[in-house]
């Protein structure tokens, strides 16, 4: 019983590495032996690979990335539209009062920097902007928030 013990080890250290390789066989079989001492045959590893599926649980396995990838997408979308709807709640509030609120104002400060934070993580290979108008009014935005300067 050892034996097979061993065997199922060995087995799935190596569906393991050929995840890891990408399905690369030759790579996979040299990584083996290199950092686990495992020597295997091409025909022992393809017989391995069609008697277990492991190109089938590979594509499993990255279907299931790829969708926890996109859930996880999907839920900073979220949180966004839901920071978004915040700050535009805080700027109705700037505009009906007449003095300074500074809870309200360090709320809403946060907020924007969480969004700015946000973003860059959804979308970093975008670079930041580098339009004059966008830039004076990102000005204008921090300076109404930080320290309340309207201009």
């Amino acid at each position: 019983m050892k034996g097979k013990s061993y065997i199922v080890e060995n087995r799935e250290l190596a569906f393991k590495v050929y995840c890891e390789e990408g399905g690369n066989i030759e790579s996979t079989l040299r990584r083996l032996e290199k950092e686990h001492g495992l020597k295997l045959s091409k025909p022992t590893f393809y017989d391995w690979m069609k008697k277990f599926n492991f190109k089938d649980r590979l594509k499993n396995i990255d279907a299931e990335r790829q969708k926890n990838k996109d859930s996880q997408i999907s839920f900073e979308e979220k949180m966004m539209s839901d920071l978004m709807k915040q700050k535009e709640k805080y700027e109705k509030y700037f505009d009906g009062i007449a003095g300074i609120d500074n809870q309200a104002q360090y709320a809403y400060t946060n907020i924007v920097k969480t969004i700015i934070e946000l973003s860059r993580k959804i979308k970093p290979h975008q670079k930041e902007t580098k339009d004059p108008a966008e830039m004076k009014r990102l000005a204008e935005e921090i300076l109404e928030s930080e320290y309340g300067i309207k201009r």
